[in-house]
């Protein structure tokens, strides 16, 4: 029996050997890959202290006011790619990395929009770009640049939403809100670890180019190596962790924006019933769930529209959520046309 006890105990040791040396030799690959992305993509833009943090900060263009770009969740500057430089030929158009996230540091917290608000209001200071801001919010950044308005309004000439998040989502109405999230969280959660171990890396899991892009292989690259990092899979855990608090039913609906001009941008293909159908069925979804998850982000858009009395709301057609990419150019003639018509705000 001891001798039985005895080579167990020796099968299992050898086991775990094995198991921490791979580990580690994932932890190496991981940090000299890294390390290598660093070297061969390194920022386009400044690197500006905020708040005791280094933030990237990439300006194009001149003029006022400026135009600031604030990217959805996970996203970082190479989001903006296919308008950054067309609407900097008219005015001066400035994107940043939040924490974590494209080449701005890591912090350890999880932070709240009025924080987002914050750090952005200081790495623009500290950049001597001086205010009014018209502010750009894709997605979750339209929360963000809400939350800028709500604490620095002084500063901001207008806002542009691009299919923004809306503060009471993830949609309380939708029924299966609460367990897309929670699958969402679990995923992300769990490539974190994966990512310090480069299996994330070497699986290609986080490649920006497993979907067709606009973006030209360059940025693609660029951009795959920014997402393989175990910086960026934390920033989205944090940022994830802040976003599920919209699920509680007592969360309060967006604030008004008063007098502030407004342009509401909302993706076609994720409203018209009839795409959105089709695209269930070819996927093999619940049609009326996700019907009915297109009437709500409608509601949402239009509910979005009315937060200011200066507002014009746009449907852009045959456009999913990443507006600036499927249809660059409307994109860009909008928000012109929007900055070029502004009033100046009372």
């Amino acid at each position: 029996m001891t001798f039985v006890l005895s080579r167990r105990l020796r099968y299992l040791s050898f086991g775990l050997a094995i198991v921490c040396l791979t580990a580690l030799m994932g932890v190496v690959y991981q940090a000299k890959r890294t390390a290598a992305d660093q070297a061969a993509f390194p920022p386009p833009g400044r690197m500006i202290s905020a708040k005791g943090v280094n933030l990237h900060l990439y300006c194009m263009g001149s003029g006022s006011p400026t135009l600031v770009l604030e990217a959805g969740l996970g996203e970082n500057v190479l989001s903006w790619y296919p308008v950054h430089a067309k609407l900097a030929q008219t005015m001066r158009v400035c994107a940043y990395d939040r924490p974590g996230l494209g080449w701005s540091d890591p912090i350890a917290a999880a932070i709240q929009p009025e924080e987002v608000a914050e750090n952005l209001q200081a790495l623009l200071h500290n950049a001597g770009i001086a205010p009014p801001f018209v502010l750009v919010g894709h997605s979750r950044g339209g929360i963000y640049v809400r939350a800028f308005y709500h604490r620095f309004p002084e500063q901001t000439q207008g806002i542009v939403l691009v299919d923004s998040t809306h503060e009471q989502g993830p949609m309380h109405q939708y029924p299966y809100a609460a367990r897309d999230y929670r699958k969402q969280a679990l995923q992300i959660a769990i490539a974190e670890p994966l990512s310090r171990l480069g299996v994330v890396r070497l699986l290609g899991i986080a490649d920006a180019d497993r979907r067709p892009s606009p973006l030209p292989a360059e940025i693609l690259a660029a951009k795959t190596a920014i997402q393989n990092r175990t910086d960026t899979a934390h920033a989205v855990v944090n940022e994830i962790a802040v976003m599920r608090q919209g699920l509680d039913p007592t969360t309060p609906p967006p604030r008004s924006l008063g007098n502030l001009p407004l342009l509401v941008l909302t993706a076609g293909n994720l409203v018209d019933l009839a795409i959105v159908a089709r695209k269930a069925e070819g996927a093999g979804k619940d049609v009326e769930a996700e019907k009915a998850l297109a009437e709500i982000q409608q509601a949402e858009q239009d509910d979005l529209a009315r937060l200011s009395r200066r507002s014009r709301h746009i449907v852009v057609g045959n456009s999913g959520h990443f507006i600036m990419h499927d249809q660059a150019d409307a994109f860009v003639t909008a928000v012109r046309e929007f900055v070029l018509d502004m009033p100046l705000v009372d």
